[in-house]
C-alpha cells in the first residue's frame, strides 16, 4: 500500500461528507495556446469537497493518471487541515474508481463511479472558462501585426514614454475631461482624461462624447454596449507577448519596465489594436501633453507645437470645466455628490445664532432658525469682510467642484489668507509629491493646533463635536496617511493615537487604520487596547480582532479561533473572495455582511495579513473548520425537524 494511500486512511470517516474526483487531459480545456509546450501532454487531478465546496487540482506531467489522483486527494485533506476523510468518494473514470474502491475496501470510505458528478463537472467547467480567457488574452491584438508602420509605432514609443515620464496625473484626474479640438479627432477619441491620480492605472481614457463619459461615472450607462478607447501602462510580464518582442527587436524606448504602453479598442464585438490614423492621433496627443506645463492646464485651454516623424504637428486642448465651471447640482448630475464638508460652514453660522440667544425662549429660537436659516445652503449670504471671509468663501466654493478647479480654488483661497487651515488641507490632499505632501500637511496641523491652543486641554476626547476644531483633525488625518504611505509607519501610528485621544468617538474611523499599522511594527498590545476602546460588530472589526488574537495567543488559542469564527459568522465572503483569482473591487459605499465589506476589508488588512507568519494560512484552514461545523449544525437542526414531524 503506498505511503500516501496510508496517510489518508490514518484520518477519521466523516459520516456525510463526499468528495468528488478525476483525472483528465490538460489540453481538452487549454487547446491551441500551449500546443507547442510540454504542458500539452499534462493531466490534471481535480478534487472537489461537496459539503464544503473546497476545489483542489492542478495540472502534472509526471506519473500515472492514478498517482496523481491520490496525490491531489490526500493534498485537498491535508492542505485546508481538514482532519478527516470523507464517508463517500465518486470518481469520473471507471478504472480509477474500481483501482480506489479496490485500495480503500473495509476502510469505512466507499468508492463508487459517476462518469458526471454535478459539483465536479461545475468545477470543470469553470476551469475551462477560465483558460479560455487566459487564451484569449494570450491572442490579444498586437500593434506590431495592426497595420501601422514601423516608423508610426516608433514614433509612438517615444510619446508615450515622454507622457509616462512627464508624469501629468500629478495636475489632473479622471474628472478634468479634456477635449481635443486640434488635429481632428477620429471617432471615439474626442475627449480623454487622464488615469493614475489614483496610483493604480496609468494612462489615458478615450471617449466619443462628454455625455459619455460622465453618463459612465453617474452609472447611467449599459457599459456592455459601450465602444472606448483606452491607452494604460502596464508591466512588461503582463503586456501583449508579440509587441513586447517587437520592441526588444527594435530597441524601442520605454519609461520604466512597469510602462509598457499598450493602445486599444474595446466593444461588445470586437477588441482590436489601433488603425493608423488613430495610432498617428494618440501620438501627437501623448506629446503635446508631455510637454504641457502645469501653468498652461489652468489656462483651460492651449496648444502645443510638437515634432512627429520629422513633421511639425500642432494639438490643441481645452478643458471646458475650467474654461466654464460648472454649478453644483451640474456636478451632482454628473454622479458625484457633495462634500460632506460643505455643511459645515451652516452648521457653524447656527452655532453661532443659537450662543448669541442663549437667553431666548426654546420656541422663540427655533421659529428664529426656521425663519432665517434653512432652505438650500447655495442661497445664504456669507460674509466676505475680512481675509478670512474671503479665504472662506473659496474654500467652500473649492469643495462644491472637482479636479482641476478645486485646486485653483483652494489657492485663491490661500492668497486672500495663507493661514486658512483648511484650504491648506485642501491642497495638501491634491500634492503627489509624498515629501511635500507631508510638509503641507505638517503645516497645516501646526496652523490647526495654533488656532485650537485654547481648547487642546479643555475638549480632549470631544474634538469632532466642535466646529472650530475639525480642521486639526482632518490635518492630523492627512499627514497620518501620508507618513504611513512614505514608510514612516511609528510616526504615522502616533498621529493617529493622537487623533483617538482628541476625538474619542472617532468619527474619520482612524481606528481601523492604526491597528493594522500597529501589529506591522509588532505592537500588539497596543493593538489590543484600541480593539478594547472601540467594542463594535463589523467585518473590519472583528477580522482585525482575530488577527490581533492569533498574533498574541497563537493558532491554537481558543480565544483567536472563537474571533476567527465569529468574523467568518459576520461576513463570510472574505475568504470567498481571497479564493477568487479576481482581485476585488472594494466599492465607496457597502452594507455590514455583504461582498463590498469583504472587499474593503481585504484591501485595508491584506498587507498585515500577509506580514502575520501563517496567518493566511491559519484563516483558510479555519475558514474550512467553520463550514464543516455549520453544514453539521445545519444537518442537526434538519434532522430535529424531521424527527418532530414524524412524531
Amino acid at each position: 500500500m503506498s505511503t500516501a494511500i496510508e496517510r489518508f486512511l490514518s484520518y477519521a470517516v466523516q459520516p456525510g461528507a463526499q468528495w468528488q474526483g478525476g483525472v483528465f487531459d490538460f489540453a481538452e480545456i487549454v487547446g491551441g495556446p500551449l500546443a507547442d509546450t510540454p504542458m500539452a501532454e499534462a493531466k490534471v487531478a481535480l478534487w472537489v469537497s461537496c459539503e464544503l465546496e473546497i476545489v483542489q487540482g492542478k495540472p502534472s506531467i509526471e506519473g500515472t493518471s492514478f498517482e496523481l489522483l491520490i496525490s491531489e486527494l490526500l493534498e485537498l485533506l491535508e492542505t485546508n487541515h481538514l482532519g478527516y476523510r470523507p464517508a463517500l468518494i465518486s470518481v469520473t473514470n471507471k478504472d480509477l474508481a474500481m483501482q480506489l474502491k479496490e485500495r480503500l475496501s473495509g476502510s469505512g470510505t466507499e468508492v463508487t463511479w459517476d462518469a458526471e458528478p454535478e459539483f465536479w463537472c461545475e468545477v470543470r467547467d469553470d476551469m475551462a472558462n477560465h483558460f479560455s480567457e487566459f487564451a484569449a488574452a494570450s491572442l490579444a491584438p498586437s500593434l506590431a501585426s495592426s497595420g501601422c508602420s514601423g516608423s508610426q509605432i516608433r514614433a509612438f514609443s517615444e510619446a508615450a514614454a515622454a507622457f509616462y515620464q512627464a508624469r501629468p496625473w500629478r495636475f489632473l484626474d479622471d474628472t478634468d475631461l479634456l477635449k481635443i479640438q486640434t488635429p481632428k479627432p477620429p471617432k471615439y477619441l474626442k475627449h480623454a482624461t487622464v488615469l493614475g491620480a489614483g496610483g493604480r492605472e496609468f494612462g489615458l481614457g478615450f471617449y466619443d462624447s462628454a455625455e459619455t463619459h460622465w453618463g459612465m461615472r453617474a452609472q447611467r450607462l449599459d457599459m456592455g454596449s459601450l465602444a472606448v478607447f483606452s491607452l494604460t501602462f502596464s508591466p512588461i510580464s503582463e503586456a501583449i507577448e508579440e509587441d513586447v518582442a517587437y520592441w526588444n527587436d527594435h530597441n524601442l524606448p520605454l519609461a520604466t519596465g512597469d510602462a509598457f504602453p499598450q493602445f486599444l479598442f474595446y466593444s461588445r464585438e470586437e477588441t482590436r489594436a489601433p488603425k493608423p490614423k488613430e495610432l498617428e492621433f494618440l501620438t501627437i496627443v501623448l506629446a503635446a501633453l508631455a510637454e504641457t506645463s502645469e501653468e498652461e492646464m489652468d489656462s483651460g485651454e492651449w496648444s502645443k507645437q510638437v515634432a512627429i516623424q520629422g513633421k511639425n504637428r500642432r494639438c490643441k486642448i481645452s478643458i471646458p470645466d475650467l474654461l466654464e465651471p460648472p454649478a453644483r447640482t451640474e456636478w451632482i448630475d454628473r454622479g458625484l455628490m457633495p462634500d460632506q464638508r460643505g455643511n459645515e460652514r451652516h452648521f457653524r453660522l447656527i452655532q453661532s445664532v443659537m450662543a448669541q440667544n442663549k437667553g431666548m425662549d426654546v420656541d422663540q429660537l427655533n421659529e428664529l432658525l426656521n425663519t432665517q436659516y434653512t432652505g438650500s445652503i447655495d442661497d445664504f449670504d456669507y460674509p466676505s469682510a475680512t481675509p478670512f471671509d474671503r479665504a472662506e468663501n473659496l474654500y467652500y466654493a473649492a469643495i462644491d467642484t472637482y479636479g482641476r478647479r478645486r485646486i485653483q480654488l483652494a489657492r485663491q483661497a490661500l492668497q486672500e489668507d495663507p493661514s486658512h487651515i483648511e484650504a491648506n488641507v485642501l491642497l495638501a490632499d491634491s500634492t503627489h509629491d509624498a515629501a511635500q505632501r507631508i510638509d503641507r500637511f505638517t503645516s497645516a496641523v501646526e496652523l490647526a493646533e495654533s488656532d485650537c491652543d485654547d481648547l487642546l486641554k479643555s475638549e480632549v476626547g470631544r474634538f469632532w463635536e466642535i466646529s472650530k476644531t475639525r480642521p486639526l483633525i482632518r490635518a492630523k488625518h492627512g499627514l497620518a496617511i501620508s507618513l504611513a504611505s512614505d514608510g514612516q509607519a511609528n510616526e504615522a501610528i502616533s498621529e493617529m493615537l493622537d487623533i483617538l485621544r482628541l476625538n474619542q468617538n472617532d468619527n474619520l474611523g482612524v481606528r481601523y487604520e492604526v491597528i493594522p499599522l500597529l501589529l506591522r511594527q509588532n505592537r500588539e498590545q497596543e493593538a489590543s487596547d484600541v480593539l478594547n476602546q472601540y467594542p463594535e460588530e463589523s467585518g473590519p472589526w472583528l477580522y482585525l480582532k482575530a488577527q490581533v488574537e492569533y498574533r498574541a495567543k497563537g493558532p491554537n488559542s481558543p480565544n483567536a479561533q472563537r474571533a476567527m469564527a465569529n468574523a467568518f459568522k459576520f461576513n463570510p465572503h472574505v475568504v470567498e473572495l481571497l479564493m477568487d483569482e479576481t482581485p476585488p473591487m472594494a466599492a465607496e459605499q457597502y452594507t455590514l455582511g455583504s461582498p463590498e465589506e469583504a472587499a474593503m476589508v481585504i484591501e485595508d488588512q491584506q498587507e498585515s495579513w500577509m506580514e502575520t507568519d501563517g496567518f493566511v494560512e491559519w484563516m483558510f484552514a479555519r475558514f474550512a473548520v467553520w463550514q464543516r461545523e455549520l453544514l453539521q449544525r445545519k444537518r442537526r437542526a434538519s434532522n430535529a425537524k424531521r424527527k418532530k414531524r414524524t412524531k
